[in-house]
């Protein structure tokens, strides 16, 4: 039960404190108890958000992180027209002693000598010759070490008229050779080449400044091969 208190000579009912321990009548202001009351109220409802808010943090949230799957198309690459073969020639059953024989090469020049070990270079008119069955001989100046290569390959008449157009227009031609004959000098060693019947005949050398510088070797390879 409230007791009075007397405040400047006016008495009002006194709360009991609610920190009052059992057996004790502590008496505060009404406003004081009711203010009491509301900041216990406050931190009642501040403890229970909290515990919520703590319940909602620890609950682990769950990411999808698998990959989306995704469907690539593999290109499939065009197959490519496969080129129509190159044509190669007939075989060249002749030595290159019958080519060019001992006295032919020793009237063009005496020093010259034929090469046993003699391998067209890459990419060679020689070269090109011996891949369509021809037959390319080499032969050493034994003073000078100037090389002579002359080769020879038996052609179907497509190859040889597709030759003949490309030496037209990348060499210079030669009457003088008795047969449709072109010659070029680059600076290092002269190139002679000569189309009778079915015979392609090149000759390369650093001693053919000019095509009259070929045309014995020209001549004899014509004559070695009958024509």
């Amino acid at each position: 039960m409230a007791k009075l208190i007397v405040e400047h000579g006016a008495s009002r009912p006194c709360a009991r404190s609610p920190l009052a321990r059992v057996g004790q009548n502590i008496c505060m202001p009404s406003f004081a108890s009711r203010a009491l009351v509301s900041f216990a109220l406050v931190a009642a409802l501040t403890t229970a958000l909290s515990a919520c808010a703590s319940e909602t943090d620890a609950t682990p949230s769950v990411t999808n992180t698998a990959p989306t799957p995704t469907s690539t198309k593999t290109s499939t690459p065009e197959p490519t027209a496969t080129q129509a073969p190159i044509s190669v020639g007939s075989p060249v059953t002749i030595g290159c002693n019958q080519l060019l024989s001992p006295e032919a090469i020793y009237a063009f020049n005496p020093n010259f000598g034929l090469s046993e070990s003699f391998t067209p270079e890459p990419g060679s008119e020689a070269a090109t010759i011996v891949e369509a069955k021809g037959l390319a001989c080499g032969w050493v100046n034994q003073t000078s070490g100037e090389a002579l290569t002359v080769a020879v390959a038996n052609l179907p008449t497509d190859k040889l008229t597709d030759l003949k157009n490309n030496f037209v227009t990348t060499s210079n031609s030669v009457p003088t050779y008795d047969v449709e004959g072109y010659f070029e000098y680059d600076g290092t060693r002269g190139s002679a080449e000569a189309f009778s019947g079915p015979y392609w005949v090149s000759a390369v050398s650093p001693a053919f400044f000019e095509p009259g510088d070929a045309q014995p070797i020209i001549a004899a390879a014509l004559a070695g091969l009958g024509g």
